[in-house]
């Protein structure tokens, strides 16, 4: 069963973040950014149980090509990103936002 994602409007923003700073550096590698989070959301409201439980109830699914990780609760009727996060920053900065889920 294919699971609805939303997205923490903190994970939007850094999503967008991301993308704009590696435009920055490379014209067109923010675009590939944006398309592996958007194949990660994918795959993840696909097979949400794949990943393992990462800290407390969330899961943890590692992009491939950038050093990030979607942090994601999973429910019976929907995938929650609480974060997209740069795996070498402030480990568990997105902790509080679970208190909003």
């Amino acid at each position: 069963m294919v699971k609805k994602v939303e997205y923490h409007p903190r994970a939007k923003e850094e999503i967008q973040e991301a993308a704009n700073w590696y435009d920055s550096k490379i014209e067109g590698l923010g675009i590939e950014f944006l398309i592996e989070v958007r194949q990660g959301a994918l795959k993840i409201s696909q097979t949400s149980e794949m990943w393992q439980i990462y800290e407390g109830t969330t899961r943890r699914y590692l992009l491939k090509k950038f050093p990030f990780a979607i942090i994601y609760l999973s429910t019976e009727e929907k995938i929650l990103i609480v974060a997209v996060a740069h795996c070498k920053r402030k480990p568990e900065y997105w902790k509080e936002r679970l208190k909003e889920a």
